[in-house]
């Protein structure tokens, strides 16, 4: 009776591996009776033959390219792969192998982080979160076998949970299972205590984590689990691995695990000068500064010198206090430096001395108008930042400019 319970139990717990598929029933036991003739090198021959594992190839796939409007998202990547006895006794294995094998190949091309964790029981074969390289993995995928009975997805999850904590920005973890978890024996566990384990993953990872499943076979219950765990952090999917069959088909699922839409900025006016921030090249212009030009700069544009002179013209003194002491006395914080400039006649020497000398001048103005000197400075430029191309006068006359820069 002992001996039989025994028995019963290591069946349910420690399943056999699967008979050999199409050998001879006569090869798999003879008496002693049969034909002795029959020499051992062509019985090992027919066993060989006999149980020797069919061969899926990969399907034959190019690293996934981003198409027209959208953009790689994804800093860190790893992809958790099933490698316990319920795939192994089935014919699917092969399959698989050939699957994760394909969906490195279509891994897109660029300047992230990707590892691997095959699990099965207490047994793992990892490959270690690090700088992508498609042939390593390549290698590692080529390498993925039968590891031992259980499924322990929770474990794995945790695993991976230690290999993204805290790391940033965004991961996407890819699970290729029957979704059929256990423990590390094969007996069965909860879903919650996958789906909490996947949490945690995500929970330390600074930043977002989607989740993303294949499904290897076609059991019911094993489809709901996976539904169930691609919706956990709310941004995975989930396929079936016989929808995956062609390279069009892996190729638009890696797009939806690697890719976003690019961000289209909306755009507004943070600093209210007029100018959208998408346009703004100055984006800190203070409140009620004006004039501004098209890239959003406070400008001096009508003050004008005699070419190669310093002096503020006496017209242009008036105009001068009249923008500048209203905005210092709505912001009293606010520190300006006068900015000179010039177009690109002349030597680079010249230039600067000159712009200085402007900057120098307007600033005085200014001083001697009201503004306390403490909230003004003054610096040139020379030509080497011309707010328009020096190719028409028009061009260098908006170069020869004074602006003012919040400090």
């Amino acid at each position: 009776m002992r001996a039989a319970a025994w028995s019963a139990r290591s069946a349910r717990l420690y399943p056999r591996a699967p008979r050999c598929l199409g050998a001879p029933q006569g090869t798999q036991r003879k008496g002693i009776m049969g034909n002795i003739a029959i020499g051992l090198s062509i019985v090992s021959g027919v066993f060989v033959l006999a149980c020797s594992t069919p061969v899926v190839k990969p399907v034959d796939v190019q690293p996934v390219a981003p198409g027209s409007g959208e953009t790689m998202v994804v800093d860190h990547s790893i992809l958790i792969v099933d490698s316990s006895g319920s795939i192994s006794r089935s014919d699917q294995f092969p399959h698989e192998k050939a699957l994760v094998q394909s969906l490195v190949s279509a891994m897109p091309a660029g300047k992230y982080e990707a590892g691997a964790i095959e699990f099965g029981g207490v047994k793992r074969d990892t490959h270690k979160l690090g700088t992508f390289d498609r042939s390593a993995l390549g290698s590692y995928a080529g390498g993925i076998k039968y590891l031992s009975e259980g499924t322990p997805l929770h474990e794995a999850f945790g695993e991976a949970g230690t290999e993204l904590k805290g790391k940033g920005d965004h991961a996407a973890i890819t699970v290729v299972s029957d979704g059929k978890p256990t423990d590390v024996v094969g007996r069965p566990v909860p879903d919650d205590r996958v789906l909490e384990a996947a949490r945690a993953a995500a929970k330390g990872y600074k930043g977002k984590v989607c989740i993303h499943t294949v499904q290897v076979g076609s059991d019911p219950d094993g489809t709901a689990f996976l539904q169930k765990l691609s919706k956990v952090t709310g941004c995975g999917s989930h396929r079936s691995a016989s929808s995956l069959g062609t390279s069009a088909a892996i190729q638009s699922f890696q797009r939806d695990v690697y890719f976003g839409a690019v961000a289209v900025a909306v755009d507004g006016d943070d600093d209210g000068d007029g100018v959208p921030n998408s346009k703004d090249r100055c984006p800190r212009t203070p409140k009620q500064a004006r004039p501004v030009d098209e890239r959003g700069c406070w400008v001096a544009s009508k003050v004008h010198f005699d070419t190669d002179k310093d002096v503020v013209k006496a017209a242009d003194r008036e105009w001068l206090i009249s923008i500048v002491v209203p905005v210092m006395e709505a912001n009293p914080d606010l520190r300006v430096r006068v900015d000179g400039h010039t177009d690109s006649r002349g030597s680079d020497a010249h230039n600067q001395d000159l712009s200085e000398r402007r900057a120098a001048a307007v600033r005085k103005v200014l001083v001697d108008g009201g503004v306390a000197a403490s909230r003004l400075e003054s610096k040139g430029f020379g030509e080497s930042e011309p707010a328009a191309p020096n190719d028409t006068p028009e061009n260098m006359a908006k170069n020869r400019r004074v602006e003012f820069s919040p400090i």
